[in-house]
């Protein structure tokens, strides 16, 4: 399945979707910090990896770019959003509108897609 083109390079909603920062599996947290990121994630009480958030956008979020979209260990969350859950390889079912591009272009809220997940998660064009 092929999903519409969303503006994200640059972004015009000044990345909002990287307000929160992101969850990491733990090989992308080890490669994070083996790439000189240790100080830039962090793992919560409940075991899980994250990046750090700093004045309200993720510690990689640099020039209104991600330092790490172009890294083979690129999270698996950012690269699925919106469209591919990381964690269940389903559809990504959580608020999608922290992009504003969906609130712009409501069409994009009836995208529900079951195909082709499997190559966005591994980083595949």
């Amino acid at each position: 399945m092929s999903f519409p083109a969303l503006p994200c390079f640059p972004c015009p909603h000044r990345s909002a979707c990287c307000a929160h920062g992101t969850a990491l599996s733990d090989d992308e947290a080890e490669a994070i910090r083996r790439h000189g990121g240790s100080e830039k994630i962090y793992r919560t009480r409940w075991g899980e990896w994250r990046t750090r958030v700093r004045a309200g956008r993720c510690v990689f979020l640099v020039d209104n770019s991600c330092s790490l979209h172009d890294q083979p260990f690129y999270p698996a969350v950012c690269r699925g959003f919106p469209w591919i859950d990381a964690e269940t390889g389903g559809p990504y079912e959580f608020d999608r509108t922290i992009c504003p591009e969906f609130e712009r272009r409501p069409v994009l809220m009836q995208i529900h897609p079951y195909e082709g997940r499997a190559s966005i998660l591994k980083g595949a064009p």
